[in-house]
């Protein structure tokens, strides 16, 4: 069982790391932000992030402190607009032919990338040549395997074909990965494009000024920018790994937003007169994942057992009341293709019954693998075991730093994963059910995406039927089914609860723009000066 630190020693720690943290950085807030004497606005935002960003390439993203950076600094053809529906970016318009597969996109004129090299045709097809490279093999190639080839037809059109009718080709084309880079800029850096502020260049609202890894990212406002200029000049992402200093770097005024707020701060943050908290359902879910190579997890009603020992509205109200709900399918609400198939309810007894059936009367020994980088991680794993003891399964907790849990996820083949059950977020960053599903639970040799070696042969089936049609009635069927299997009848893991992405800001902040997706991006914010 994890020993964790007493509430108080964690508390003055967070308060001596969030000091050190301001004095080591300089004064953000206040004078030193900067205030327009004409406008009353101030010329800078200071965002607390819970970690630098990993690379600034949209091909090869794949964590989103990475993605909300790109997301101010890039754009791709088509985006999402607030309500999650998809629109035309850089794309002024586009139409998909009657077979299903060509798709024909009409760009915008007169868009310039930050170095100053024109938007064109020519230019989205190096894109889609890149990213679908298998030589450079970027770590987003899989998204978009479904394109069979990209076609410059003149400077302002583009058109797509794919290797067959894709149900979840606009969303797919509307993910921050399909984002339209520099070709000029990325020719010349080569690998090490999207690694410094001198190896970046999109089209969008805002620029890479400089980059001081783990210290600060500072986006410039793009004078050249096609559409309305950013209200504020700069925009800094400052990483405070610490929750708590995150917390108190925002009371104190030091920063202006945070993401990622303890649980337990969000109620006394929505309190405080200086402060607005922003909540809003997003993709994200939370769960603990079985490593179904690895006995008894094998068993479908060993999974089920699991499951229905779990008292979820208690673990909700007891923890994380303020940002979750209790999950009802394998997706979240948001997400396209949802269907809900209700909260698996608390039934201890049928529990012991499955465990019974299963050839477990006295039930087992196992592990439970988390970490403290998700939100109540530990506390949430200890919640989980006290449930299985109640059923006869003895669980114990193993924690780990975040760079250690990962290598468990890194592409292992079966033999060599020791994990049984393990915490994991889940979610969608192209808000289907295509992605929501297909790469996490269709069967695969290694746990690179499929990360409990999760396997179903009809699940297999409808996934890969669902991927390919484009009705809307019947990819919704195919979905359900899909849903059907893996949350109730071979689960592939526990669905605890639906996150609320939740942001907080100070008062004078306006425009910041939380997304579903558990982004927030600053291209409409302003800061009222003090």
């Amino acid at each position: 069982m994890h020993a964790c630190a007493p509430h108080r020693l964690r508390h003055l720690t967070a308060r001596l790391l969030a000091i050190a943290l301001m004095t080591a950085a300089g004064a953000c807030g206040g004078d030193s932000a900067g205030t327009s004497a004409t406008s009353g606005l101030r010329d800078r935002l200071v965002f607390a992030a819970a970690a630098d960003a990993t690379t600034l390439d949209p091909h090869n993203t794949t964590d989103t402190e990475s993605d909300q950076v790109i997301m101010m600094v890039y754009e791709g053809l088509l985006g999402f607009d607030d309500a999650m529906k998809i629109v035309p970016k850089l794309a002024e318009r586009y139409a998909v032919a009657a077979d299903g597969v060509t798709w024909t996109f009409h760009l915008r004129s007169g868009v310039r990338f930050h170095d100053g090299a024109p938007l064109d045709a020519a230019a989205v097809k190096a894109n889609f040549d890149r990213v679908l490279d298998p030589v450079a093999n970027h770590k987003r190639l899989s998204l978009f395997s479904m394109i069979e080839r990209v076609e410059a037809v003149d400077p302002a059109t583009v058109r797509i074909v794919t290797k067959y009718p894709f149900g979840a080709f606009e969303p797919t084309i509307a993910h921050v990965s399909a984002a339209i880079v520099s070709p000029t800029v990325a020719a010349a850096k080569g690998k090490a494009f999207g690694s410094a502020a001198d190896a970046v260049s999109g089209t969008g609202p805002y620029r890479v000024a400089s980059w001081k890894k783990d210290q600060e990212i500072v986006l410039a406002r793009f004078d050249g920018y096609w559409a309305a200029k950013g209200a504020t000049r700069e925009i800094v992402y400052r990483p405070i790994p610490e929750a708590a200093a995150r917390v108190l770097a925002l009371e104190s005024g030091d920063v202006d937003v945070i993401s990622r707020i303890p649980a337990t701060d969000i109620p006394r943050l929505e309190q405080r007169a200086d402060i607005a908290v922003h909540k809003l359902p997003g993709v994200g879910a939370q769960q603990f994942r079985f490593n179904l190579a690895k006995k008894p997890f094998h068993d479908a009603r060993v999974r089920q057992a699991i499951s229905y020992a779990i008292n979820r509205p208690a673990i909700v109200q007891n923890l994380v009341a303020s940002f979750a709900r209790p999950s009802t399918s394998a997706l979240t609400s948001i997400m396209r293709g949802y269907t809900n198939l209700g909260e698996i309810p608390y039934d201890p007894d049928k529990a012991r019954a499955l465990l019974k059936a299963a050839g477990f009367p006295a039930g087992f020994k196992t592990r439970i693998a988390t970490t403290p980088r998700y939100p109540m991680g530990v506390e949430l794993a200890e919640a989980v075991a006290a449930d299985l003891k109640k059923v006869g399964i003895d669980a114990a907790i193993e924690v780990y730093d975040w760079a250690t849990m990962v290598q468990f996820w890194a592409g292992l083949p079966p033999e060599k994963n020791t994990q049984e059950i393990f915490i994991m977020g889940a979610g969608a960053s192209t808000a289907d059910a295509d992605w929501g599903l297909r790469p996490i639970f269709r069967t695969a040799p290694t746990n690179e995406n499929n990360y409990g070696y999760y396997s179903n042969a009809e699940f297999d089936r409808v996934i890969e039927a669902a991927m390919r049609e484009t009705d809307a009635a019947k990819r919704q069927a195919l979905y359900t089914r899909a849903q059907q299997i893996v949350y109730l009848e071979d689960p592939g893991a526990v669905w605890l609860f639906d996150t609320l992405y939740s942001v907080a800001t100070r008062t004078a902040v306006d425009g910041v723009r939380p997304q579903a997706l558990g982004v927030v991006t600053f291209e409409r914010a302003s800061v009222r000066g003090s």
